[in-house]
């Protein structure tokens, strides 16, 4: 068995642990950026009246998913590449633009199947990293791109620190990337909750990658669904390395009704922004810091290790689920909170306020 790992020695290296089974279920979620309120009851009714035995029995209908991308981001079919989730995504970004050994750029800390598939492929990352003010050296990552890098990966907003790469740095990251025949992918996970996008310069740009997923602003993380946009020869050479069936038939009903109600898409993007307003008026108010974030979550600075150790041992025994932050100086005592409406925002600021220095 050890002979048939030899190609992969890297393998080893990669720590993934198996979670202690607890269901999230009932609890306030507030640790994986999900959507955290329910579904309207309608929505949720037109689809258990729309499911029957074919979505089971049948293999699933993708194709008319393709029509539905087109006709909304008014790009050929050819465009785009639909995928389980962003993690497929970057995979396939792996398995196209890399071999072993191969020199790719990207951000740390970022998404973490991004350093995953950067080990499983045996490439050689170069970490750009963040400050002890959070900020993202860019004039390294700018520096670094020669002909010797294969791809640029970058995530924007980034998960998990929320910030973001200005626009106008991105272009001349993309020309340089272009000059020196390297490909540029930029996961707009996030998008949504960021109104920026480089989703339609993939025509200008024959070295542009996007990465979409329906988990984030469409608030459909358990479908596990997403899509690459990038120009048709690209998208054809990321098509061989499909699975068979991109996503299962429900995903493609629960995508096809969504998009019949961008309604709720709007309405859930609106109600978060304005918790994330209420909770930074609390968090001031409470004494406590926050790093400006860009997507559907906060860095929220707590300035002491022990008091954020608490706080999360106290938040979890209450049924709040929140995520550690990153292990870097700038995060050493902070907690990131999932956000959402602001009727989940109070209940996370109530519980906050007994910590509270003022």
């Amino acid at each position: 068995m050890k002979n048939k790992f030899q190609k992969l020695k890297s393998i080893n290296k990669i720590k993934r642990n198996r979670g202690i089974f607890s269901t999230r279920k009932n609890k306030i979620r507030l640790d994986a950026n999900e959507r955290i309120s329910s579904f309207d009851k309608s929505f949720l009714k037109v689809i258990k009246k729309k499911i029957s035995s074919f979505h089971f029995a049948a293999y699933p209908e993708v194709e008319k998913i393709y029509d539905i991308l087109s006709k909304k981001y008014k790009l050929p079919r050819s465009h785009f590449l639909i995928t389980s989730g962003s993690d497929f995504g970057i995979r396939h970004c792996f398995e196209l633009f890399t071999q072993k050994n191969s020199k790719i750029i990207t951000l740390h800390p970022t998404f973490g199947m991004v350093d995953v598939y950067g080990k499983v492929f045996e490439t050689n990352q170069i970490k750009i990293k963040f400050d002890k003010d959070l900020k993202l050296n860019y004039s390294k990552l700018l520096k670094s791109i020669n002909k010797n890098i294969g791809m640029i990966m970058l995530a924007n907003p980034n998960s998990p620190t929320g910030t973001i790469i200005d626009s106008d740095k991105i272009i001349k990251i993309i020309k340089k990337a272009k000059n020196n025949n390297c490909y540029v992918v930029i996961d707009e996970a996030y998008f949504g909750f960021y109104k920026k996008t480089f989703l339609h310069f993939v025509k200008k740009f024959k070295n542009l990658i996007i990465l979409r997923t329906f988990s984030k602003a469409f608030g459909l993380a358990g479908i596990r669904a997403g899509y690459i946009v990038s120009n048709k020869k690209l998208i054809k050479k990321l098509y061989s390395f499909r699975p068979m069936y991109e996503i299962s038939s429900l995903s493609c009903l629960i995508i096809e009704e969504i998009f019949k109600k961008q309604n709720l898409v709007n309405d859930y993007i609106s109600s978060t922004t304005k918790g994330k307003k209420y909770l930074i008026t609390e968090l001031n108010k409470m004494g406590f810091g926050h790093y400006e974030t860009y997507a559907n979550f906060i860095l929220v600075d707590f300035y002491k290790k022990p008091l954020v150790k608490k706080i999360y041992k106290n938040l979890s025994k209450r049924g709040i689920l929140v995520r550690k932050a990153p292990e870097i100086e700038a995060t050493r005592t902070c907690l990131r909170f999932t956000l959402g409406p602001t009727n989940y925002m109070k209940k996370l600021a109530e519980n906050l306020r007994k910590y509270s220095k003022k």
